[in-house]
């Protein structure tokens, strides 16, 4: 196609540089030349088995971050990721979608995981049929917010990342849309189903039992279950959008780290997400909020770490969050505050954040925040420390 561009471009230049006299003579004969030479190329094109109707896009980002001043970490640089996003479309029906996310870990060892891969089938303007590994759509964070380019600070808000108290992501399938109301009115949604989380308990021999709830997508579902749930968002004003996430089902139970192996004779769970959050927009002023809690039913006939699991466990985190961007200039400060609240009480925290921003563009961003944690454990020290991270979406 570029052969063709540049064949365009010397007919145009050659044709204003003749006279009007001689232009017409020679116009007919580079037309035809023209004409000519795109049969050739439409012959390449099917000679190649080229498939015009197939496009590939890649995007992404990459962040370096580093930190100092903290009192549970030593200084220096935590973290060099790289997240390519692929997406391949066939036709305007089909879409791929795909994230991997390569980072380097504390011992210099590189680590790839698939954030998420989907196939998507457009059924009509209003709505797709996403299947897959897709990031949860509970809640706003974890969805539209967590790439680090986004994001206005360089951490997750407490409880929303990894091992927190947000669902992270879904195998399954899930159908997803924008509708338009009245006047300038709008609402999405996003319904799925899906295996589900696993409640994760570890008990050592002679240590305290651990117990995690992991909501990492597996591609087992040992107890049979799905989990059922979506999002509903309403936008009542372009620059508002409030939105409510739910899901319900039974989860399994597994004695150690494997989520694939539940742990024999143990009842599966009651499993209830409730989530809300805001947004709101004005000018280079943005409010942002939100809350999730996810509740693991109790089970008295529990028999996993002799019968230490026995009742309902909750896990709970909010945050609200203001960026203010200084009108004319490359500057903008955040401010963050929320909190934590799982049955493990050695993780329970409040945080605060205030950072500054300078953007050299608006997906190339230098970001450093000073954060406080103060645990709810009065035998656990608070944590003080400044973050950094230059980031860059592409």
């Amino acid at each position: 196609m570029k052969k063709l561009h540049f064949i365009k471009l010397s007919l145009a230049a050659s044709v204003l540089a003749s006279g009007t006299a001689i232009a017409n003579e020679d116009t007919e004969s580079k037309i035809a030349n023209l004409e000519s030479q795109i049969a050739a190329l439409r012959e390449d094109v099917k000679s190649n088995n080229l498939d015009t109707l197939s496009k590939l896009h890649m995007a992404g980002y990459a962040n370096v971050d580093a930190i100092a001043g903290s009192d549970r970490q030593e200084d220096g640089f935590t973290a060099a990721r790289f997240a390519p996003i692929f997406h391949f479309q066939f036709s305007d029906r089909v879409l791929f979608e795909g994230e991997f996310e390569a980072e380097t870990d504390e011992n210099g060892e590189s680590e790839i995981a698939v954030e998420y891969a989907t196939i998507d089938l457009i059924l009509n303007d209003y709505m797709a049929l996403v299947a897959g590994k897709f990031l949860s759509p509970i809640g706003q964070f974890r969805q539209n917010v967590h790439p680090s380019w986004i994001n206005k600070l360089p951490t997750a808000p407490v409880g929303f990342g990894h091992g927190g108290a947000a669902p992270l992501s879904d195998l399954g399938v899930q159908l997803r849309g924008g509708i338009p109301l009245s006047g300038s009115m709008r609402a999405n949604y996003a319904l799925f189903t899906s295996n589900g989380p696993t409640l994760v308990v570890d008990a050592d021999p002679g240590e305290e039992v651990e117990i995690e709830l992991e909501t990492e997508a597996a591609a087992s579902n040992g107890d049979g279950n799905f989990v059922y749930g979506g999002r509903v968002g309403f936008l009542p004003v372009p620059a508002l959008e409030l939105g409510l996430s739910g899901a319900l089902g039974k989860i399994g139970v597994a004695e150690g780290h494997d989520v694939s192996d539940l742990a024999a004779g143990e009842p599966d769970r009651d499993y209830t997400v409730l989530g809300a959050d805001a947004v709101y927009n004005l000018d280079t002023l943005q409010l942002r909020g939100e809350f999730i809690q996810q509740t693991v039913g109790s089970e008295a006939n529990s028999a996993v770490a002799g019968g230490a699991v026995t009742e309902e466990l909750e896990y709970t985190a909010w945050y609200a969050q203001a960026a203010y961007r200084v009108p004319d200039t490359k500057w903008e400060g955040v401010v963050r505050i929320g909190d934590l609240d799982t049955p493990g009480a050695d993780a329970n925290r409040s945080q605060w954040s205030a950072g500054v921003n300078y953007l050299f563009a608006n997906h190339v961003i230098i970001k450093a925040a000073y954060t406080v944690d103060d645990y709810d454990d009065n035998a656990i020290d608070d944590d003080e420390r400044f973050n950094i991270q230059l980031a860059y979406g592409f």
